[in-house]
């Protein structure tokens, strides 16, 4: 064997070891194999449980002395992985630095090939593909599970990833710490390896992706042992949640402060091409917490209760009637849930219901806990429609031959075709045809065009959409079959607002109006009945909290209101210990306005002062209304939104815009500020007017919280509704 001269740069190898009697002394070996001096090998004993360390000493003793070559090997008690690796880093003396963990091994010349790779790079960090063997030292077959994994690792190194950093998001190309062979003033820039169980490995390459690039070297010099006790098959979420929480600290790091690698990624620049394939969960769960602050979010959950009591159906021999309820969703949105609090409001007026809805969603188990049954899409259906997404993603990966784009978009045609016809005749058989028929939404129109032509009883029609239905129901046929059922007395539309009836009415569709917000005044308002000075925090500490509830998209104003508040802190209108929070955002792993949104609160002029919530349960959501000093409605198209409702209830100081049915609730200077939409600076200085003037902030309050009881609450709508409804 031949090895470098005398004056070649030093490499110390950190093998740290933990109960891996059976395969050290191969670990060892293969070190001392290198066709690499001078060469330092510092193993560490982790207080193994079995025979490791005497195993290890053995192996050493084995070894002939070498002129290049020492080793040293020691034991204590158990520390974890990651802090012996910072024992070893901190004894050694080597100008470069690799570790190799005790079940694994080095291929001949990995030393060797890494650190010329290195040098000629003049890269501070090497990587190389590795060997999967299993516990035996046999490779692992082609169809397992790891293998597989691991060939779309390398794949999308190939083919997809803009970099091997940007690649490091979504998977851990290196595998593992023992994968590493990187210089010693790396160490120095990036510092020690971090306190996780699982993915300390990842972190590191993360961090020093930061500085610059790694390199990778296509060849197999790295010998991973795949087995049962691998610390990474421990817990599969736990190791997904160590990973997201890596994942978060590097992009927020990327946000103060641009990586001096040019081909790190930043969510800022990226947030497209990250976009481009499927993302693991792990960087899902990362991305989606950068929108807010998780103690923000814990604090607000912890001991939140349901806030509103749901009313148990009546036994089928106690009923007066029975309704059918359609619904699109079954989201904490604001449609579907005003179609549960309908359903519970008739559940105390003696009427059994049940539900049918397009999707599926956590109203479900209100739904049951209120003995109302619940029949949303068969499986065989869902399972076809979701085959016929897959396919066209299919057609649309440039990886697939274009051979073979014509037959799978035919596919995908059929079996969308079979599975709405399947879902149609599941609903269909779910749906007496009888009865009262109460459909919430216009987008329940897929379901409910159908449904409608055949109902033998009275059928209803709640629309919340202020817009011709033409805009989303594209078919002239359909919409000829919509116009015939109301023609003919099929159904009776019933509009959330004045507003949206006016705008249906203009299409030939009139209705009646019916309020409906499902809340209860006495329990819900004098949560701010007295006067709070707004110009003051609770304590130094303590900020003061714009709110809105909304989904955040462009209906709901969402960018124009991030952009209000951070006018009006550039010009003072708003002190710096007020904070903005949306709640009810779209994660921004799903969503491409989020990704938007998400890249805006994050600029040095907003960062840690506007948070992105999503959506939370009821009794959370309270503890954001009893805790705001004003509420915000920024929408651009409404019916009349429940949020809105809420915080007149919870008697707030409101600033909305005067879209639709808003204006119905929020009167100019008596029950609120009203505010053209889209515009960010009237805004700003309407939400300054109230955060200044806490009287006024106040009695404007105390209005909305009366108007909302005479008019909005369940007392004053549910008896109308429930009369229409049934009689």
């Amino acid at each position: 064997m031949s090895f470098q001269s005398v004056d070649a740069p030093l490499v110390s190898v950190i093998m740290p070891v933990y109960n891996h009697a059976r395969y050290v002394a191969e670990a060892l070996r293969s070190i001392v194999a290198q066709d690499w001096r001078p060469l330092e090998i510092i193993a560490i004993d982790d207080g193994s449980t079995d025979e490791s360390l005497m195993v290890l000493e053995q192996a050493i003793a084995a070894v002939p002395p070498q002129e290049g070559l020492s080793i040293r090997v020691t034991g204590r008690s158990n520390q974890g992985a990651h802090s012996t690796i910072n024992e070893g880093l901190d004894q050694a003396g080597g100008e470069y630095l690799a570790i190799l963990n005790s079940d694994d091994f080095y291929l001949p010349s990995r030393i060797r090939r890494c650190v010329e790779a290195a040098r000629r790079h003049h890269a501070r960090m090497v990587i190389t593909y590795v060997n999967p063997i299993d516990d035996d030292g046999d490779p692992l077959p082609a169809e397992h599970p790891w293998v597989n994994w691991y060939a779309d690792v390398k794949m999308q190194e190939l083919d997809l990833s803009p970099s091997l950093s940007a690649l490091l998001l979504r998977y851990n190309i290196g595998v593992s710490t023992g994968n590493f062979v990187f210089h010693r003033s790396l160490l120095k820039d990036v510092g020690e390896f971090s306190n996780y169980r699982y993915a300390h490995d990842l972190d590191f390459l993360l961090r020093a992706s930061l500085l610059e690039e790694p390199v990778l070297i296509r060849e197999k010099l790295y010998g991973y042992r795949v087995h049962s006790s691998n610390t990474i098959k421990e817990n599969n979420d736990r190791v997904t949640a160590e990973a997201a929480e890596i994942v978060r600290c590097y992009l927020a790091r990327t946000f103060v402060q641009a990586p001096a690698n040019p081909l790190a990624p930043r969510f800022s620049d990226d947030c497209y091409s990250l976009a481009g394939v499927p993302w693991p969960k792990h960087l899902e769960m990362a991305v989606d917490s950068l929108m807010y602050d998780p103690d923000v979010l814990s604090r607000q959950e912890s001991g939140s209760t349901e806030s509103r009591a749901l009313v148990r159906a009546p036994d089928a021999a106690q009923a007066r009637t029975h309704i059918t309820l359609i619904s699109h969703e079954l989201s904490r949105t604001g449609a579907p849930v005003l179609l549960r609090d309908v359903a519970s409001a008739l559940h105390s007026s003696g009427v059994r219901s049940h539900v049918i809805s397009l999707g599926a969603g956590p109203l479900v188990d209100d739904y049951q806990s209120m003995n109302s049954p619940v029949s949303t899409e068969g499986r065989l259906s869902q399972a076809l429609t979701q085959g016929s997404s897959f396919l066209l993603d299919l057609v649309a990966d440039r990886r697939v031959p274009s051979i073979a784009k014509r037959p799978l978009r035919m596919a995908a045609w059929l079996a969308g075709g079979v599975g709405a016809r399947l879902r149609l005749w599941h609903y269909r058989a779910r749906a007496s045809g009888r009865g009262t028929l109460l459909v919430n939404s216009f987008a329940s129109w897929p379901i409910a065009l159908p449904l409608l032509e055949r109902w033998q009883g009275a059928a209803f029609w709640y629309i919340h959409e202020t817009y011709e239905p033409g805009l989303t129901m594209r078919s002239g046929r359909s919409q000829a079959r919509l116009a015939a059922l109301a023609k003919g007395g099929k159904v009776t539309f019933l509009f959330g607002s004045e507003a949206t009836r006016a705008k249906w009415a203009s299409e030939g569709l009139d209705g009646e109006v019916f309020y409906w917000s499902g809340l209860d005044a006495v329990s819900l308002a004098g949560a701010q009945s007295h006067p709070v000075d707004l110009t003051q925090s609770a304590s130094p500490a303590a900020k003061r909290t714009i709110l809105s509830v909304q989904s955040t998209g462009p209906r709901k104003g969402t960018r124009s209101l991030i952009e209000a508040f951070a006018y009006a802190r550039r010009k003072g209108l708003i002190p710096h210990d007020v904070d903005l929070h949306i709640i009810g955002a779209h994660p921004p792993s799903r969503n491409a306005l989020s990704r938007d949104l998400l890249c805006r609160i994050m600029e040095p002029d907003l960062r840690g002062h506007v948070q992105l919530i999503p959506n939370l349960s009821p009794g959370a959501l309270e503890d954001h209304y009893r805790s705001a000093a004003v509420y915000v409605q920024s929408s651009t198209m409404e019916c009349l939104p429940l949020a809105l409702l809420n915080a007149m209830a919870h008697n707030l100081p409101i600033v909305s815009t005067d879209a639709d049915g808003c204006r119905e609730a929020i009167i100019e200077g008596k029950t609120g500020l009203l505010v053209p939409s889209r515009q960010p600076e009237l805004l700003a200085k309407a939400l300054s007017q109230l955060l200044a003037d806490p009287a006024r902030a106040a009695l404007l309050g105390a209005a909305a919280g009366e108007l909302f009881t005479e008019k909005f609450s369940r007392g004053a709508t549910a008896p109308k509704l429930i009369k229409r409804l049934v009689g």
